[in-house]
Parts: structure tokens; sequence; C-alpha cells
């Protein structure tokens, strides 16, 4: 009997571990639409406004019993998720300290995506979430992103989520993942490699070099990065992955960056 083995590289690790998670999420879908006899409807606009904790940590949580109990309000897929914050502010006027409320904004979809929960996040496309909406400022696919739930980010960009789309600070998703399996989803869904953040003007690659994320560097370089690009301060990808090298266990990436893209 043959004792041959075949080794993989890291690339095609990664590329069957996301086939297995795709997979997974399949089989997952399948099973819930099988249960499930619901006709889809689109959802109101999202006019109301929820401050019970209780449902926020049910979508935080991925709780499908507690989710199906909150959706039986259909107005409650689109419905703002408010948090309010009290904190101590120095008031020059008055010459003392006040208590202020601050309130934040964000949604049920981006609560679930954020945490790689995927039933739910399937479960309030299903019934008609905004994809693309931003309350707070980010979208469910800008928190998936940092998150690094390559599921979910599929499920979004399947669900017609927007792989350019700005969040308020002007960071594009491709700015902010933390996994590669997501950059290499974007980048499939059409996302640009080189695109800028606004106002500092850092590029995908700026992000990842100061970082010292290899992979991550790679990829953007094999898909055509421009190396040339300059922040606000002048910067380009090579100056950043320098700045970091500062840190020993970031000195990589000045040589990466360096690299002509591939043809």
């Amino acid at each position: 009997m043959s004792k041959d083995t075949f080794p993989f590289t890291s690339t095609s690790l990664r590329s069957l571990r996301l086939e297995q998670e795709l997979q997974d999420w399949e089989d997952a879908r399948r099973a819930l639409a099988h249960r499930r006899r619901l006709q889809q409807v689109r959802a109101p606009p999202p006019q109301v406004r929820c401050r019970d904790t209780a449902v926020h940590n049910t979508f935080m949580c991925g709780d499908m019993k507690g989710v199906y109990a909150v959706l039986k309000d259909p107005t409650m897929v689109n419905a703002l998720m408010e948090t309010v914050q009290e904190e101590m502010l120095w008031a020059p006027e008055m010459g003392m300290w006040t208590l202020s409320s601050k309130v934040k904004q964000t949604s049920a979809l981006r609560l679930a995506a954020g945490r790689g929960h995927t039933g739910c996040v399937e479960e309030l496309l299903f019934r008609g979430a905004e994809v693309n909406a931003d309350p707070g400022g980010n979208t469910a696919l800008h928190d998936a992103c940092v998150g690094g739930h390559a599921v979910c980010v599929q499920l979004l960009l399947s669900h017609g989520a927007d792989p350019e789309g700005t969040a308020a600070d002007g960071s594009a998703p491709l700015h902010l993942c933390t996994s590669v399996q997501c950059a290499e989803l974007l980048i499939a869904a059409g996302a640009d490699v080189s695109v800028k953040k606004r106002e500092s003007r850092l590029t995908p690659l700026h992000v990842a070099a100061r970082r010292g994320l290899e992979e991550h560097v790679e990829l953007f370089l094999s898909h055509g990065a421009d190396v040339l690009a300059t922040n606000q301060e002048g910067e380009t990808p090579l100056n950043a992955a320098c700045s970091a090298a500062e840190r020993p266990s970031e000195a990589g990436d000045a040589e990466l960056v360096h690299m002509p893209p591939s043809p």
C-alpha cells in the first residue's frame, strides 16, 4: 500500500478551509429552509428604535430561538439598535464636569455579522434586512471583515452587499480585513485593491504593510496593487512597512512591498 504523502501549500489549505466553511453554511442553509415555510417579504424601513439590552444580546449571541421570537414583529428586522452611554465631559463655560449621554446606533444585522453568527445573518437577510444599511457608520460587511468571518462575508456579498462601500471614517471593507479569506472574497466580488481611504488616503496595501499582514500584502500585490500610491503624508506602502519594521515582528514586510506585482 502506498504511503506517499502530498504536501499542501498554505494557500491550498486556506482554500480548503474556506470551501469547508462554505459547505457547512450551505448545509445549514438548506436545513433551515426545509424547516420553515415563510413567505419572503421586504421589511419596512427602520422606524423602530430598540434600547432593550436583552434584544441586543439575542443577536450578539446568535440565539436563534430568541431571534425567531424577536422577529415575530417584522419591524424589528431593520430596527435601530441603540445603546446610551453616560460619560463625564468638561464644560469650560461652566467650569465643571457634566454628565453627558451619548447614543450609539447599530442594527441586528451588524450585531450578528460582526460576531460570525451565519444562521442569524441569513435569517435577517431572508426577512428583508437592508444589507447596505450603515447605522452607526458601518455596514454589516465592514463588521464581518473586522471580525474575520469569511462565511458571513460571502453571505452578505451574495445578497448584494457593496464590496467598496465606505464607512463613516472613509474605510472600505478591504481596509478592515483581518482575514485574508475575507480579502479574497472582496476582491473576487470586484473590490479595488488600490482604493484610498477618505482623508488619510491609505490604501489596503498601506494598512497591510503597516500591520505586518504578509499574506494580505502578497494578495494585494498579486492583484496589481499600486506600490507607488501615497497617503496624505506622502508615504508609499514601502515607507509604511519600514516605519512599522521598528517592531521585529513586522520587519519582513518591507521586502514584500518592494516586490513588483506578478504579471
